[in-house]
């Protein structure tokens, strides 16, 4: 509109000079002239109301916005894409995508990380036939009682608990500098001493440096022990712990390099230094120092492992042929005992720690054998040796590490996306002259059949029936039995 009426008052002021206008040569020219000039005016305004007409168009779009404070970055002839499409440039400034969190917050960061949560909600069931160490997380059961022992076997038990509950974070960049890139991971979950009490229990918490062309990786933090590499497929939120199944989580310094071969395979070297959870003695002199600090030793820690991905699986499938050898070495120190003061003030003793373990799992269409077999002492503070660590026959000599043996051995079967099975066993033995003055838990096993449903991606349901023994050194009570049953419901995502 505004441009039609500045046309016409133009053309009006044309018609009135032209009528008006003299006929001499010199008048003409002036009057081309103006002419000329009209026109190059005109192109100008309709220049102008487009260029108006545009900002008017930019003006209205943010109002169409998905969000406010959101900047929906997209391809473009001012926008770069990074190979991954992770990251877009645009401006000179880097803006990571979130995945699955990028309609909710994007630009994740500027110049930052990928920040990714998961969980896994749960709530489980326990009723042990025999009283046990715990009625939710179950190791071992208590001894009968006998002449010398009061009665603490108990009866029937039973719990409903939320602590197995577990939440962390995935922290990593998802571009890579100089071929390296950066990640990290901090997971917690609410276990307590009973089932009654919930607290705040770290897991994870580390940060690592990848290289994934030259199969380099560096760790710092805590997570496993190295030496884990196969786990069983059972529900007991003990996991088979002293019976068969050591592991723990504890900090370190690790460093793993990994080569991958054309047939799908690979092979994993893993070094490191671990400092034991609680201690590998714990605090026998109750100094109010771990065994293991006193004795300024960190757990050196090795692995071997040779993996390769069954011909007949597809693509996304995660099952592997596995094969490994690890081990650790270590030492702790506790004073002994001084009978006149009554306390443990005397010498200085040092004790080792240490582990030598064979692991495998060998994947054959829907069935999946997994196994380990370990040897070693001192190895309470790992959740072997049924707990059992050093034994004192005199308290005023120095002790003697408990030696022990174990393992187990697992069958899953898959029958279809959403069920299926398991059965296994696992049994922990110490040698009976050391361990009789530790505990005198002479032997433990565990053999179990468990039951799983995936209801949906997120939603599984699982049942276990579980059979435990416990043999015990004459002095501490009677060998006893439990038949344990678990139901477990969780969320998972």
């Amino acid at each position: 509109m505004r441009k039609t009426l500045i046309t016409l008052g133009f053309c009006a002021s044309l018609v009135a000079c032209v009528e008006a206008a003299p006929t001499d040569p010199v008048t003409q020219a002036d009057l081309q002239k103006l002419m000329t000039l009209i026109q190059q005016q005109n192109e100008k305004i309709e220049a102008q109301a487009k260029r108006i007409a545009e900002l008017e168009g930019k003006k209205a779009e943010p109002a169409a916005a998905p969000a406010a404070n959101v900047r929906t970055i997209k391809p473009g002839e001012d926008t770069e894409v990074s190979k991954s499409g992770k990251v877009y440039k645009v401006e000179g400034r880097e803006y990571y995508l979130a995945d699955s969190l990028a309609g909710i917050w994007q630009p994740l960061t500027d110049n930052g990380i990928v920040f990714r949560p998961y969980g896994w909600l749960v709530l489980e069931g326990v009723h042990n036939t025999r009283g046990t160490d715990y009625p939710l997380y179950t190791d071992y059961v208590r001894p009968r009682s006998n002449r010398y022992v009061k009665n603490h076997n108990g009866d029937h038990t039973s719990a409903l608990s939320v602590n197995d509950s577990i939440l962390g974070f995935d922290l990593f960049s998802p571009e890579s500098e100089n071929g390296w890139k950066t990640g990290g991971k901090f997971e917690f979950d609410l276990a307590g001493d009973d089932a009654n009490h919930t607290d705040f229990h770290v897991r994870h918490l580390y940060w690592q440096l990848t290289n994934e062309d030259k199969g380099w990786d560096f760790l710092f933090g805590q997570t496993w022990h190295l030496w884990k590499m196969v786990q069983p497929q059972e529900i007991d939120g003990a996991w088979m712990e002293n019976t068969g199944y050591p592991y723990r989580r504890s900090p370190q310094i690790r460093v793993t390099k990994k080569w991958n071969f054309d047939d799908k395979s690979s092979l994993e070297i893993r070094a490191g230094l671990v400092k034991n959870g609680p201690g590998m003695g714990g605090d026998r002199d109750d100094d109010g120092t771990q065994d293991n600090e006193q004795s300024g030793w960190c757990l050196l820690e090795g692995a071997i492992v040779y993996d390769r991905k069954p011909s007949w699986e597809d693509k996304d499938s995660s099952k592997r042929w596995l094969l490994g050898v690890a081990g650790q070495y270590g030492r702790d120190k506790s004073r002994r005992y001084d009978a006149e003061a009554d306390a443990f003030l005397g010498k200085n003793d040092e004790y080792d720690s240490d582990l030598v373990m064979i692991a495998g799992s060998l994947p054959v269409r829907k069935f999946t054998l997994t196994g380990q077999l370990f040897a070693g002492q001192n190895l309470g503070g790992v959740q072997a040796g049924i707990g059992q660590k050093v034994g004192f026959r005199d308290p005023t000599r120095k002790g003697r590490e408990v030696s022990t043996i174990g393992g187990f051995l697992d069958l899953r079967y898959d029958l279809n996306g959403d069920w299926a099975f398991a059965i296994g066993y696992g049994f922990d033995d110490p040698t009976d002259r050391e361990a009789k003055y530790d505990g005198g838990r002479l032997y433990n096993d565990r053999a179990y059949i468990d039951a799983f449903y995936k209801f949906n991606r997120q939603l599984h349901f699982g049942v276990e029936y579980a059979y435990l023994t416990t043999k015990y050194d004459a002095m501490y009570g009677d060998d006893a039995d439990d038949h344990r049953f678990q139901f477990s419901v969780y969320y998972d995502f």
